[in-house]
């Protein structure tokens, strides 16, 4: 439910002296909130006004990071939900400035986002190597359109915290790139320059390589062609000490009623079957040697009644397959997205451009993952994965 895809939480350090600092990105209604570490390790709540403000927007995302170049901790703060139509003020992105007292004041103009977006996920990097921090802002989904490509941004930076959108002149290939859940700035190739790899639902796991400040969709020749899943975060990290960046990826899990593959992908239809302006998604998995829509027929006739008619009892309806269902003029619109890989796991770079996707234990496959934390946590010379998760709104 993309409804109830926060709280987040960000860290960094806002005064300077080594203390943590968190941020629980809002519910509805509800601002965000910074606490502030005291010498005895305790947290306290610090009162931010210019939060208080944007409280109607339900934030899915943030980012502490250096935009002005002043060597404090800004903030930015990327909105969403499903809750709020595509011309809602509530989904517009923010940038809060830190006045070098921990204090945060709202930017008016420093970012070029107007769209009414879900924003899943900011990063932060000096891709073109110019001394200031540039942004990747990635994009789930359209209000009341679940299932159609979103676009992944770019946002170049002047050096004060002012911010352009040059994706169509660097980085073309993040237009309708998919549904983006996560990203990381990380250099992959090891040619000293920072490349992008991302990943989100129904997609496969995209790599663009920085070649002179333009990024290029190296998706296939690192191998990641079919790697299609329901990817949720992405963290990069040496797994296997040999020098190069490999990375965490968490996944749907295995522990559901959903089952994915290469030969027998889960489908998801998307289209205005009904022709009455909004979008209907039919999800489709195999049961043996057929794949059938997994939605049940009081809940498509409900959808579109058109099909009552059609289905006026169950047992009319519990062998039908989407092209059954729909003629094919009626799928010739349709969106198809699939999905065949849904394990979390991990990607080893070969440290030539090419990656190979492993599943982790089955510990890390009975619920949906959702956080990632790599570190050496028991001090042994080699990275532990730390991993969080669940989803309790799932129909499993």
């Amino acid at each position: 439910m993309l409804s109830t895809a926060g709280p987040r939480v960000s860290r960094g350090d806002i005064n300077g002296m080594d203390l943590t600092i968190f941020i629980s990105v809002a519910l509805r209604i509800v601002s965000g909130s910074i606490f502030v570490q005291s010498q005895n390790r305790e947290f306290k709540l610090m009162n931010q006004p210019a939060f208080e403000v944007d409280k109607i927007s339900e934030d899915q995302t943030s980012l502490f990071f250096d935009a002005d170049s002043d060597q404090d901790m800004d903030l930015y703060v990327g909105s969403g939900s499903s809750e709020f139509s595509g011309i809602s003020s509530a989904l517009v992105d923010r940038i809060y400035f830190n006045d070098g007292r921990r204090n945060f004041i709202k930017s008016e103009n420093g970012l070029p986002l107007t769209a009414r977006e879900n924003t899943s996920t900011v990063k932060a990097a000096d891709y073109d190597q110019d001394g200031d921090l540039d942004l990747f802002v990635g994009i789930r989904s359209e209000s009341f359109a679940y299932g159609l490509p979103m676009n992944g941004y770019i946002l170049n930076n002047d050096g004060t915290g002012k911010f352009k959108d040059v994706t169509a002149s660097v980085a073309a290939g993040l237009t309708k790139v998919g549904m983006v859940t996560d990203a990381s700035w990380i250099d992959i190739d090891g040619d000293r320059d920072i490349d992008l790899i991302i990943v989100g639902e129904y997609m496969p796991i995209k790599v663009f390589v920085n070649e002179k400040n333009q990024f290029v969709d190296k998706t296939e020749s690192a191998g990641l062609n079919f790697t299609n899943g329901w990817w949720n975060r992405i963290e990069p990290a040496d797994l296997d000490n040999d020098g190069d960046i490999d990375f965490v990826i968490a996944n749907h899990g295995l522990n559901s009623r959903f089952r994915a593959s290469l030969e027998k992908p889960i489908s998801m239809y998307v289209s205005d079957f009904d022709k009455n302006g909004t979008m209907e998604q039919i999800i489709c998995a195999y049961n043996g040697e057929k794949s059938y829509p997994l939605v049940l027929r009081h809940d498509l006739v409900a959808q579109i009644p058109s099909l009552k008619k059609k289905y006026l009892k169950y047992e009319n309806f519990s062998d039908q397959t989407i092209t059954d269902i729909f003629t094919k003029e009626e799928l010739k619109d349709a969106s198809r997205l699939d999905a065949f890989e849904l394990g979390t796991g991990i990607l080893l770079n070969d440290g030539k451009g090419k990656f190979k996707f492993t599943r982790l234990p089955m510990a890390a496959q009975f619920s949906v993952m959702q956080a990632i934390s790599v570190n050496d946590f028991d001090n042994d010379g080699f990275a532990d994965i730390l991993l969080g998760g669940n989803s309790i709104w799932s129909k499993t």
